[in-house]
């Protein structure tokens, strides 16, 4: 019996390639913020240093919802979620906010900015404030043609609540990915693996350093919310 394949270009085709361009690709990101009840959202962009930072401060995502949701295309999560009642951890006198996030696309809006992109997420649930889920995604993993997306690995961390990764974490995480990169089928050229590595060489963007410079919203302390620091190079 035959079984539907899925190359890891079809990520990159609905995501990157619908995506009209940046400003597009930032609105995306707004309507996320939104539905997560976000009361803040900044966005920050260093030339010097080809970084795009965003950074909100909503509900966030459990470590089994950004591995369940986030990293899994085509999910049910917001079929009928006007429909939900308002989380009572968000506090009382909330208002209902009509989910605007429909198409799911989102998530794959950020590689419209930058082709690597690290995630921090925290969430707060009835349960409290849980841990820092980390992730690193270098999306020109998935424009590599004649492979399947089930060939590409996404490493995920988590810290105690109330820490940020240094840069020695986030270097773990990119590691990871260069392992992946060179563990590919030999059908993947050594010029294209040799750039990839060259472009992870590249990422050294440290959250525990900087955030403190960039303010609110932070997830430090008790702070909660997803916040992406992508690099354009």
């Amino acid at each position: 019996m035959a079984k539907i394949r899925v190359r890891a270009r079809a990520v990159d085709m609905l995501g990157r390639q619908q995506i009209a361009g940046i400003p597009t690709a930032i609105h995306e990101l707004f309507k996320n913020a939104h539905d997560a009840y976000a009361k803040h959202v900044e966005v920050d962009y260093f030339r010097g240093d080809s970084a795009f930072v965003l950074r909100d401060d909503g509900f966030g995502m459990t470590r089994e919802e950004f591995e369940g949701k986030w990293l899994t295309i085509g999910t049910e999560s917001k079929i009928n979620a006007n429909d939900l009642p308002i989380p009572k951890f968000l506090g009382e006198g909330v208002e209902r906010r009509p989910v605007l996030g429909e198409k799911g696309i989102g998530r794959l809006a950020i590689a419209t900015i930058g082709p690597q992109v690290l995630v921090l997420t925290r969430a707060i649930r009835e349960d409290g404030l849980h841990d820092l889920v980390v992730s690193f995604i270098h999306w020109g993993l998935f424009e590599i043609p004649g492979i399947d997306v089930d060939q590409i690995e996404i490493p995920v961390g988590t810290l105690l609540g109330g820490q940020l990764p240094d840069s020695k974490f986030v270097e773990g995480l990119v590691c990871r990915v260069r392992e992946n990169v060179e563990g590919l089928p030999a059908s993947v050229t050594s010029e294209l693996k040799n750039t990839l590595i060259s472009q992870l060489a590249t990422f050294n963007i440290n959250p525990a350093a900087v955030e403190d410079s960039l303010g609110f919203p932070s997830l430090r302390g008790d702070g909660h919310g997803t916040h992406f620091y992508g690099s354009s190079d």
